[in-house]
């Protein structure tokens, strides 16, 4: 049930941000039109600096410190069920590196208080940061365009830490990837029906400013089709290997097919090989398939647990 009351909660996640999280806490502004209430949590994953003694010097609801560091999704998560146990109708979540704006907050909730969209993307001017390599940018919009298709959801900047969440799709949301929650959470809300609005923002410039996710772009090429592929497999399991299956297949039959005509053509002599390699490929693809019904009745499972968990979190 939503709160007479509109409350809005932002939570930072935080990673050794000693250098930036005060400049973030700076430019919170708790009187947002729309909005009765603002709530402001900090998610100190595991940092071994300064970060939590300096957010205590400004105005933090709340922080909650991990033991250790966990990663982005599990700092993420840790808030959505703090959003859910304050009763949160909102849920902004921003990252602790000063790379969003606090002042475009406003902006971002405006299509959930509208009731226009359950999650609300902050979409950023890729191509106008400076701090962006090329072949950054470049990957950015890739990436952005294989979750666009994957998902089915018109997202503009699939990468975007800013975002903001209604509370009907914080009960609604699971997050299993340990690297980032970003691209999951389309691609979930993809598979809920959940809808999603783009919001054009503005961001604050770094310089050298360094990725705490990945090491260099190399490695955030392999992490993330590692991620996409693991995604598409998870929520799409039925078409994933039905779409193997039946690759697997036609490739078995036209060598199948090759095996035959040699066989007729040079008095059944040879290409025995042919016929090996058709009658393994034949049985990965009877493999794939199976996989494929499976993995559907998999889907249809967790659906089903996901349906018991949104009924929990709603009484709470």
């Amino acid at each position: 049930m939503y709160n007479r009351v509109m409350k809005l909660m932002i939570q930072i996640p935080a990673y050794n941000e000693e250098d930036n999280i005060q400049k973030v806490l700076e430019g919170i502004d708790k009187n947002i039109s729309g909005v009765n209430e603002v709530f402001v949590l900090l998610i100190d994953d595991g940092s071994n600096d300064n970060t939590s003694l300096i957010a205590q010097q400004f105005s933090v609801d709340k922080i909650i410190k991990l033991n250790k560091n966990l990663g982005l999704s599990n700092a993420f998560m840790v808030g959505i069920k703090e959003a859910i146990e304050q009763k949160a109708d909102i849920l902004v979540n921003i990252d602790g590196d000063n790379q969003y704006k606090m002042s475009e907050i406003p902006k971002l909730i405006e299509p959930i208080i509208k009731k226009r969209a359950d999650i609300v993307v902050g979409c950023r001017p890729i191509d106008k940061i400076k701090s962006f390599s090329l072949i950054k940018k470049i990957l950015q919009k890739f990436g952005t365009f294989v979750v666009k298709n994957i998902s089915g959801v018109n997202v503009k900047d699939a990468a975007s830490g800013f975002r903001a969440y209604s509370r009907e799709a914080i009960l609604k949301m699971n997050i299993f990837n340990p690297f980032t929650y970003t691209v999951e959470s389309i691609i979930q809300a993809g598979s809920k029906n959940i809808k999603v609005e783009n919001v054009d923002i503005e961001v604050n410039e770094q310089k050298n400013r360094k990725s705490k996710l990945f090491k260099n772009n190399l490695d955030y090429i392999l992490k993330q089709a590692k991620n996409t592929l693991r995604f598409f497999i998870i929520y799409k399991p039925a078409k994933f290997f039905a779409t193997s299956a039946t690759f697997f297949l036609i490739f078995g039959l036209l060598i199948g097919a090759r095996f035959l005509f040699y066989y007729f053509t040079q008095n059944g002599s040879g290409h025995i090989q042919s016929l090996i390699l058709c009658a393994i490929v034949l049985i990965l693809s009877f493999i794939c398939y199976m996989l494929a019904i499976l993995g559907d009745l998999a889907q249809i499972n967790r659906k089903l647990l996901e349906d018991i968990q949104y009924e929990l979190r709603q009484k709470k």
